[in-house]
């Protein structure tokens, strides 16, 4: 279900630029609550840094540390729902941007980025972000490396998803989705983890700026790996029609 073809990144960003050219302002708008997400994560990871430096340097300090398996399995579950959380929002923006490549020429409003809200069906939805979030913890819980390794097997996810959305169709199983997401990936995760890769400088620059680059580098971003999920697709499907 894939191609050998190489995925240009430079061709990609290329799209993302000339999709934004003069409407930077919409793209800012269709994408304000990545930003806003994506500067948040900034904060929290500094304030993440500065406690564990605290600790460092002062070891003798106690640290309260309720270890009971309660609250760990509460802990969890918690990480889980804001993860899956995270990806609806995600997700919702990304159906957007899908749409926008689509009719380049248009303008789409705010209220277009609540569409998962709108056409699609939000509970299952919701329950197919759990479903993945749960099997990347559980990928997590073996090394970090299977985890971010699986992360861009399951990051395809939304977009065949929302192939169904628009066709008015469904996979039997949640679990469907992500296993096409796993079959367009098979052979591309090096690739996309270059592109990923090429986004560094971006965000080194948003965490230099408290993230205010972040305005910017985010809607780029999106629509950069939107462009490239919309030509891994193109591929799988001239490669099915093939066979």
């Amino acid at each position: 279900m894939n191609s050998t073809e190489p995925i240009s990144i430079r061709g990609v960003k290329r799209e993302a630029r000339a999709l934004y050219r003069g409407r930077y302002g919409t793209a800012i708008k269709v994408n304000i609550i990545p930003i806003i997400l994506t500067i948040f994560s900034v904060y929290a990871a500094g304030l993440a840094t500065y406690a564990i430096w605290a600790v460092i340097a002062a070891p003798n300090q106690v640290v309260a540390n309720d270890g009971s398996a309660a609250v760990q399995i509460k802990g969890t579950i918690q990480d889980i729902l804001s993860q899956a959380i995270t990806l609806i929002f995600s997700w919702t923006v990304s159906w957007t941007l899908i749409d926008w490549f689509e009719k380049p020429r248009t303008r789409p409003t705010f209220k277009e980025t609540f569409q998962i809200f709108q056409r699609g069906n939000f509970w299952h939805t919701l329950l197919l972000t759990i479903v993945q979030s749960v099997l990347l913890f559980l990928w997590t819980l073996l090394m970090v490396i299977p985890g971010i390794i699986k992360g861009f097997s399951y990051s395809q996810t939304y977009f065949a998803y929302k192939i169904d959305l628009e066709n008015g169709t469904r996979q039997r199983q949640l679990t469907d989705y992500i296993t096409i997401s796993r079959r367009v990936m098979n052979g591309r995760k090096w690739e996309l983890f270059l592109l990923e890769l090429s986004f560094i400088g971006w965000h080194m620059l948003g965490i230099l700026t408290g993230g205010l680059v972040y305005l910017y580098a985010v809607p780029y971003m999106n629509a950069t790996r939107v462009a490239y999920s919309r030509h891994l697709f193109s591929l799988a499907l001239s490669e099915s029609r093939e066979k």
